[in-house]
């Protein structure tokens, strides 16, 4: 598209390619709504007003348009589809732009994990920016899949300088504040290249925060309270309210959000599994919920578009007004903000949340399956734990509710028994962390929470490296479910009594399937139905256990290695 071309289209002198026709018209830049009709040109907007002849025509008789959804911060990989299914699945929900991190994939595969990403989403009607991941490892108290330095980051950059908009999210804080050579490397590099460092900061204030923001880490999606928020956004942060399928922290922040502040919110889903987004929604349902919790309705909008936009210089997307691409929603109001029609660079691409475009894509070789699981032989008999001497205290992670953060508690062991057992009338079941990259061993703990009280669940998503993790009352049954992961190359299993009560296959990576949105919520589904078979309560139980090996959020985490204390940045014994 030349300039020249939009130009006449906007004057009248051409006919736009596509005219919409009586729309009510959301203009985030006023506030207001303004009658008209929108001339489309290529992939943008020529122009607002009274244009009456197109190419195409689409009558809208008085429906509302606003413009399309842009989620700031997520992992395509927590939703469990593959990155094209994904992008059918939101699309159809109104997200237009996501800025994806794939830091998932990238410590299981490292770059071959992140090309793939790329190529996957290349050419589809969904705008996929990369956060190059900068973690990976997350950690130094885990095995990852792969190591990926600066030297890694430069020729990525220079591969794709339009794809890669910003360093992922910066979760080793303890890192920044001891000023680690290799990842203020990365930031350095990033910066000199005026792209945004994105933040991941939980808990952090005062000196700390001040340090961690000059390393130009502008972002944060990780407030846990809303006098966080309000220091972190005083301090010239964008803070993105997240409300995941684990993480919800939507209720919470908008209580932070007003008129003269809330340009520096945004909205992101962070990790949003299959299920939650075909029954609740995605960026959509925020704005949804914003509104119904009583947040102005543009201002909610605002968030979910323009100050997203805005913040990542990406200068045509955000609005509806001439020259901004062509990506837009039509509602038939604002307080049930029900998406009717989905326009993607000028297609109607999603109609009453059904897609109706192509997702092919440019690459027509992207593979079904990558990776595999490997890890060491093993037999009921070594996940036994054998109290030591005189010690009669365990450490247990305890996990809450709605929340990535977890605590320590300390479980008795009998003194009469030399075994350390689970207990499921206190909901302590054992976990076991296999390396799943180089079978180089496993770590045996207890965890308390989680809200099942029989058989096991094995599960190959673990935030960040991805290893192999497996809780359970009951050994054999544990041996089973690993196994089982093991054999079909990643996935999620429930085992009770010897069977297996249910699988959902994961063989990208062992983390997303190549099944459809609805084959892939059904299998989420018959797992749930699985978990409370084995007596489960919890709700979030696949996503809350997915985050217990991460050992950047407090308190207590396990990985593969062994317990980490992660305030202290260390690893304790499972005995006190």
């Amino acid at each position: 598209m030349r300039i020249k071309d939009l130009i006449a289209v906007a004057l009248g002198r051409t006919k736009p390619s596509v005219l919409i026709k009586n729309a009510r018209i959301l203009n985030v830049f006023s506030g207001k709504i303004q009658h008209g009709n929108i001339a489309l040109y290529g992939k943008r907007i020529a122009g607002i007003g009274d244009y009456q002849e197109g190419e195409e025509v689409i009558d809208l008789k008085g429906m509302l348009v606003v413009p399309g959804l842009i989620d700031a911060h997520l992992h395509v990989e927590s939703s469990m589809l593959s990155p094209r299914e994904f992008a059918r699945a939101v699309t159809a929900r109104g997200t237009t732009t996501v800025i994806a991190d794939p830091h998932e994939i990238a410590n299981v595969l490292g770059l071959r994990g992140i090309e793939y990403m790329i190529k996957a989403t290349e050419g589809i009607p969904l705008n996929v920016y990369i956060g190059f991941p900068s973690s990976v490892p997350s950690t130094e108290f885990e095995t990852s899949g792969a190591r990926l330095g600066v030297e890694d980051m430069i020729g990525f950059l220079e591969k794709y300088p339009t794809r890669i908009i910003s360093l992922g999210e910066v979760m080793n804080f303890h890192g920044v504040l001891n000023a680690d050579n290799d990842l203020i490397g990365k930031i350095e590099l990033f910066r000199h290249k005026y792209k945004k460092i994105d933040g991941h900061s939980p808990g952090l204030s005062g000196r700390d925060l001040d340090a961690y923001i000059d390393a130009f880490i502008r972002s944060d999606h990780e407030s846990l309270s809303v006098e966080e928020a309000e220091e972190k956004l005083s301090k010239g942060m964008q803070i993105f309210i997240r409300e995941g399928s684990a993480a919800k922290d939507l209720e919470k922040l908008l209580k932070a959000v007003n008129t003269t502040n809330h340009m520096f919110f945004s909205f992101c889903t962070d990790d949003r599994d299959a299920l939650d987004i075909l029954k609740q929604g995605h960026v959509d349902y925020m704005v949804r919920r914003s509104i119904e919790m009583g947040t102005d309705p543009v201002m909610a909008i605002r968030m979910a578009t323009i100050n997203t936009a805005r913040y990542f210089g990406l200068r045509s997307m955000g609005a509806i007004a001439p020259g901004y691409k062509a990506d837009m929603l039509v509602l038939e109001d604002l307080e049930t903000f029900s998406v009717k029609m989905v326009f993607k660079d000028s297609k109607v691409v999603a109609i009453d949340g059904k897609p109706v475009e192509d997702f092919k894509g440019t690459y027509s070789d992207i593979p079904a399956a990558l990776g595999k699981i490997n890890i060491i032989d093993f037999n009921a008999g070594d996940l036994k734990v054998r109290a030591k001497g005189n010690r009669r205290k365990v450490r247990v992670i305890r996990t809450k509710r709605d929340s990535l953060l977890t605590d320590q508690v300390l479980m008795k062991v009998d003194a009469e028994k030399d075994l350390v057992t689970s207990d499921s009338d206190r909901d302590i079941c054992k976990i076991v962390i296999f390396d799943r990259h180089k079978a180089s061993g496993f770590s045996v703990g207890f965890v308390q929470g989680l809200g099942f009280k029989r058989g096991a669940v094995a599960t190959s998503i673990g935030h960040d490296a991805h290893n192999l993790c497996v809780v359970g009352y009951n050994d054999a049954d544990m041996c089973l479910a690993a196994r089982v992961i093991k054999n079909i190359g990643g996935g999620i299993t429930v085992c009770m009594n010897g069977k297996v009560l249910s699988k959902i296959d994961l063989p990208i990576a062992g983390l997303m399937s190549n099944s459809d949105l609805f084959t892939v919520a059904d299998q989420i589904r018959a797992t749930n139905d699985a978990l409370r078979k084995l007596g489960c309560t919890n709700g979030n139980f696949l996503m809350q256990l997915s985050f217990i090996q991460l050992a950047v959020i407090p308190q207590l985490k396990i990985t593969d290695r062994g317990l980490v204390n992660v305030s202290e940045q260390s690893f304790v014994n499972l005995f006190e």
